[in-house]
């Protein structure tokens, strides 16, 4: 029992010790911060960087927005990148969530079949889902034959289309964080 004693309080002071050190950069669930703009709200890992540009499109002008924070070389981050998309199709284009279900999920078929062919990937899971009633899609896609998945969710809200995306590495996936980013996404009223 005596030689036991000493090798336990060993280990309660390495585990505390360890417990208190941290070797580079640890993302921890408090030191997310929060994105928020006109309509949305969510929560990142750190400040996204904020792009903006107008496209001319075969649908008219679109506006797009993309808040992106990718995770730096070295960081202990579960994903390489957090993204949140925003696209705004014109009032009189056919895009709106008003429109009927099958007009819908034409809409929603097309936009997961370009986001797999634009990484050449392979879609592994879709989802039909919904937020505050305005429809969506849940889908992952394997990434450079097994290298990485991207994990998205993508809403339509009337005329603007919400995508939130994130990359990770394959042996990573379903980790906390990236469900930690998908779910703190809200609309404003």
């Amino acid at each position: 029992m005596k030689k036991i004693m000493p090798l336990f309080t060993l280990l309660i002071v390495t585990v505390l010790t360890l417990s208190f050190v941290h070797t580079g950069k640890v993302i921890r669930a408090d030191d997310w911060v929060t994105f928020e703009n006109a309509s949305c709200k969510m929560l990142f890992p750190k400040t996204p960087a904020d792009e903006s540009q107008t496209v001319n499109t075969a649908m008219g002008e679109l506006k797009l927005n993309n808040h992106t924070y990718e995770a730096p070389e070295g960081a202990k981050d579960d994903n390489l990148v957090y993204i949140l998309s925003e696209t705004e199709f014109n009032d009189t284009s056919a895009v709106n969530s008003n429109n009927s279900k099958a007009v819908v999920d034409k809409f929603f078929r097309g936009s997961v079949d370009g986001a797999v062919n634009s990484v050449h990937g392979k879609l592994l899971t879709e989802e039909v889902i919904q937020l505050d009633g305005y429809p969506g899609r849940k889908f992952r896609i394997d990434v450079q034959s097994g290298v990485a998945v991207m994990t998205m969710r993508a809403y339509l809200v009337k005329s603007k289309l919400y995508m939130l995306q994130v990359i990770t590495e394959t042996k990573k996936d379903f980790n906390k964080s990236m469900e930690k980013f998908m779910s703190s996404f809200t609309l404003k009223k």
